[in-house]
């Protein structure tokens, strides 16, 4: 049956791409050719084609798997239907435009006639916007022609001139100074009749690749002895993005002979990361141009083997500045290390202003704004306290700091012993200016701040500086500004212009959902203030609603009859508020507790949710408290834990319906007794650690970027603890907490995540997630439904529906008490997919994903559904493609999968081309003769998954 079905699917689409095939040349004007594709014939040495096709001028329309998707969308719709669309939109415009323009002259002569009848001068004239004509929204036909599709690219004799003049440049570039390039265009004959030409063509080029040069030597010319130190430490100490260091070490400082291949991409790419470089080492004002290559070819007598041999002389030049005597002319003087002055933070504000400010500035006789921002005409000097002062007698001596030596104060504590001395930190001072009161705390804004009084310029103090004022989200405009003191003086004055953003708004945003393949629309009512208390807190207050599409928990009710599926309908209902206040700082403790680069952050939030569900109506009362902070350098790790004792509160009042109800007594299931329970989530302590290495500069594989979070919670000890006093139980035997059974259990969950780039529209993304969960004392059969596992849906294994796969070798066709949600205590997945970027808004992916849940403890209900040794014998395993819709700001995207291992199949009978003899006698044995109608025609089902974002 599943092979018959697949039969007729592999013919289907077989007959369709052969007709589109066929259509592929439909819109390609007589005598001209379709361009198929661009083929390279390489004569010498090897050469990346991928690198070649590149800096072709003309490319053939983008295949995927060999098909020209978007071009048959092209096809697919007829212009003379789109043109007719577009003047017919464009005729509707115009008429809405007239309509528009007597209204707005109805209008505003009726403001005029009122006016005078008042006797007023003059009136406020109304203007109405008008619908663009210039430049209108595409109609839909547009779209998918325009935009979804690409037009037949039609071969060109001109454009391959051009192309032949780009590979002959990039041959020069790779040093093939004498490679020979020639082209022409091979028409393509038909398969079953050769003296028949199609409208397509191959694009052919030659390639004589000739001898190619190779740096043997490397000199460098800098006159500066602090630039030279600092190059000869780049060049020792760093890796670039090429890896040439290796080479210029050997040659440089080693003096060997190297074998370097001449590439002019990698040499000017060097120059700006050689560039960068300095700029990080403090110095202020170093540019790209000021590096430069001199390339030695004169040479005579090459090497024996034929290899053509120059040297490569790197030149560091001087900053050249404008003369302040010869505007018109530059001059040149030395780099020099450069040191920070003073800090000043202009806040660009008037909000907490009394009085009329323009009048108080226009009687100092002051602009109203300076350097583009509005004045400051108060200021104030910002010193950070430093405790624990060290003896400056020892200072210099660098010993370890178990062995430093601190000053005491003459003050004395309360038990009699000496106070830490205290003193300012001399490079955590900074003046502010603003008017009336600073907006913000000067401490919360400084400790933004990393080009520090009294220290040296690094171009990437500014940047995290920056980086780290944005994400306050307190500023509508940042501008940074570094301003020497006279051009090489090694000095420098940092100035910060900050606009505030508006402080309280109102926002009003409707959602589309998407949660693991069930849909839903929802909608929200926000009040944000960013800076409450003037302390950068920001503060959100939401009213949230909506309708979800939800499955049954069970696939029969209490009297054995089907249940209707409900999964694409709206059969949910939530509602309810929220407010979460975002703290700097380790809150109670204050900002300066950590250091900067942590940049730690409080999340103290609470919500109340209410759902109707189609099985139960259920209520969530929830309050967190968590502590957030960066660790290590601040580029790749971040740790979040909650406060110990009341990380999260969580209180979940169940009210089924009496059919959920009975049928939860009918199958007396005390995983699922538990799982669906009014309960008290109490979580002692959550820590959650997260790793990104997409910011660390010196990645082992340059093209890998790993990602991996991992979490651990534990709950419902301390209730324990407490309630063990004088504790009471439920019915089940479940201990009490104001009446109400407590959750008492353990879960720890990993991911990992790893993007792999192959080219430049080309990427491998893989996945693997891992999880396990330990019901403990109170909760001996299985965890909370909310921290329970599951598989399945679009952002897991997209051959089965949410929350359908598993646990386990369970054998749920096989079970009249199926229950369409399964949970597990375990978790294992893997995906892999190939992601192809089409150059348009139409982009695709092939993908396998494999993965199931197991439950910890044997449950009779579930039989195989336990972890046992067998455990990857019984991963799902699906394939599939997928098709993504790229709109800038957000992916809508469509993956088609197909399950080809299910573990709920017999043994030997789980692929998706084995035969089903047993689970067949097996069906017959439990659902009688008529077993085909309680199972499905097709056991291996396509199923389209729809997703908004990128799975992983």
């Amino acid at each position: 049956m599943e092979q018959l079905k697949l039969k007729h699917l592999f013919v289907i689409f077989t007959v369709a791409f052969a007709v589109q095939g066929c259509l592929s040349t439909k819109l390609v004007p007589d005598n001209k050719h379709l361009l198929k594709k661009n083929k390279f014939k390489v004569e010498g040495d090897k050469i990346s084609t991928s690198e070649l096709e590149e800096v072709l001028k003309q490319k053939p329309n983008l295949r995927v798997l060999g098909i020209p998707f978007r071009l048959k969308l092209y096809n697919s719709i007829d212009s003379v239907r789109t043109e007719r669309g577009r003047l017919h939109k464009l005729d509707r415009l115009n008429k809405k435009n007239k309509k528009r323009f007597k209204r707005e002259i109805r209008i505003n002569e009726r403001r005029r006639q009122r006016a005078i009848r008042k006797g007023a001068p003059d009136y406020i004239y109304k203007k109405i916007k008008l619908k663009d004509t210039l430049d209108p929204n595409l109609t839909l036909r547009q779209l998918i022609k325009y935009k979804f599709g690409e037009a037949p690219v039609i071969a060109d004799t001109g454009a391959m001139s051009r192309s032949r003049t780009q590979v002959q440049a990039y041959m020069h570039s790779k040093g093939y100074f004498y490679a020979e390039v020639s082209s022409h265009f091979d028409t393509i004959h038909r398969m079953f009749n050769k003296h028949k030409l199609k409208k397509k063509v191959i694009a052919n080029y030659e390639i004589k690749t000739g001898n190619r040069y190779y740096i043997d030597t490397i000199k460098l010319i800098c006159k500066n002895p602090g630039l030279r130190g600092e190059f000869n430490r780049f060049i020792e100490k760093e890796s670039d993005k090429n890896g040439l260091n290796t080479d210029f070490k050997a040659s440089i400082i080693d003096k060997k002979l190297i074998h370097l291949p001449f590439d002019a991409d990698k040499l000017s790419a060097y120059r700006g990361e050689l560039a960068r470089y300095f700029r990080d080492r403090t110095y202020f004002g170093f540019v790209e141009s000021n590096v430069s290559y001199k390339a030695d070819t004169s040479r005579t007598s090459n090497s024996s083997d034929g290899e053509l041999k120059m040297t490569l002389t790197v030149l560091i030049g001087d900053r050249a500045i404008q003369d302040k005597d010869n505007p018109n002319s530059v001059k040149y003087i030395p780099h020099v290390s450069t040191r920070i002055e003073y800090v000043f933070f202009h806040f660009s504000d008037t909000s907490n202003y009394r009085g009329d400010f323009k009048h108080t500035v226009a009687g100092r006789g002051l602009d109203l704004k300076e350097n583009g921002f509005i004045i400051s005409l108060d200021s104030l000097l910002y010193k950070k306290v430093r405790r624990r002062v060290e003896d400056p007698a020892t200072k210099d001596l660098g010993l370890p700091r178990n062995k430093r030596v601190y000053l005491k104060s003459t003050e004395r504590n309360i038990w009699g012993k000496q106070k830490d001395s205290i003193d300012y930190d001399p490079h955590r001072i900074a003046v502010f200016y603003y008017n009336g009161k600073p907006f913000v705390s000067p401490t919360l804004i400084e400790a933004q701040n990393y080009l520090e009084n009294d220290n040296y310029y690094k171009e990437y103090y500014l940047e995290r500086s920056f980086t780290r004022l944005v994400q306050l989200n307190l500023f509508s405009v940042i501008k940074p500004e570094i301003v020497e003191t006279y051009p090489g003086s090694g000095i420098v004055h940092v100035h910060y212009y900050l606009v505030p953003a508006t402080k309280q708004s109102f926002s009003f945003e409707p959602r589309a959902k998407n949660s693991n393949g069930f849909l839903g629309l929802s909608a929200s009512l926000n009040y944000t203030n960013r800076n409450i208390f003037r302390t950068g807190t920001n503060f959100i207050f939401s009213v949230s609603g909506g309708f979800e599409s939800n499955p049954s928990v069970f696939s029969t009710d209490d009297k054995g009859n089907k249940i209707k599926t409900q999964g694409r309908s709206f059969n949910t209902f939530e509602f309810g508020p929220s407010a979460k206040l975002d703290i700097p700082g380790l809150f109670p403790f204050g900002v300066t507790i950590l250091g900067k680069r942590q940049r730690p952050r409080t999340e103290l939030s609470a919500a109340y949710n209410y759902q109707q569900r189609p099985d139960f109506a259920r209520s969530v009362l929830q309050f967190n408290y968590l502590y957030k902070f960066l660790v290590g350098n601040g580029k790749t790790q971040s740790v979040s834990f909650g406060l110990p004792g009341a990380s999260v509160i969580k209180y979940v009042s169940l009210d089924p319906k009496p059919d959920f109800t009975a049928k939860l007594a009918l199958l007396n299931d005390l995983f699922l007794k538990n799982a669906y329970r009014d309960q008290f989530i109490w979580e002692d302590f959550k820590l959650t650690f997260d790793y990104d290495n997409l910011l660390k500069t010196n990645k082992i594989i340059p093209k890998l970027r790993v990602t991996y979070s991992g979490s651990f919670s534990i709950a419902g000890n301390l209730l324990n603890a407490i309630t063990s006093i004088n504790p009471n139980y439920d019915t089940l035997g479940h201990k009490l907490f104001m009446g109400i059974p407590y959750s008492q259990f353990s879960v720890i969950d990993n991911k990992i995540v790893a993007y792999y780039k192959t080219g430049k529209r080309t990427l491998i993304a893989f996945r693997t997630m891992a999880g396990i969960g330990f019901p403990m004392k109170n909760s001996p059969t299985s965890l909370p439904y909310d921290y329970s596992f599951f598989a399945g849906g679009s952002n897991d294994n997209r051959g089965w529906a949410a929350r359908t796969l598993g646990p386990g070798a369970y054998q749920g066709l096989l079970d009249p008490n199926l229950i369409a949600t399964q949970i597990g205590d375990i978790r294992f997945n893997a995906s892999l997919e190939y992601r192809i970027n089409s150059r348009g808004i139409l982009n695709h992916a092939v993908f396998i994903d494999a993965g199931n849940i197991w439950t910890r403890n044997n449950d009779v209900n579930r039989p195989g559904g336990q972890i046992s040794a067998r455990f990857l014998k019984e991963l799902g395993v699906s394939v599939g493609y997928g098709l993504r819709f790229d709109f800038t700001y957000f992916i809508l995207r469509f993956d088609l999968g197909l399950p080809i291992h299910d573990p709920s199949f017999p043994t030997g009978e789980r692929w998706i081309f084995s035969k089903k003899t047993e689970f067949y006698t097996l069906a017959e044995q439990i659902y009688g003769t008529d077993y085909r109608d309680n199972i499905p025609n097709y056991l291996y089902q396509l199923r389209l998954n729809f997703g908004i974002g990128v799975p992983f």
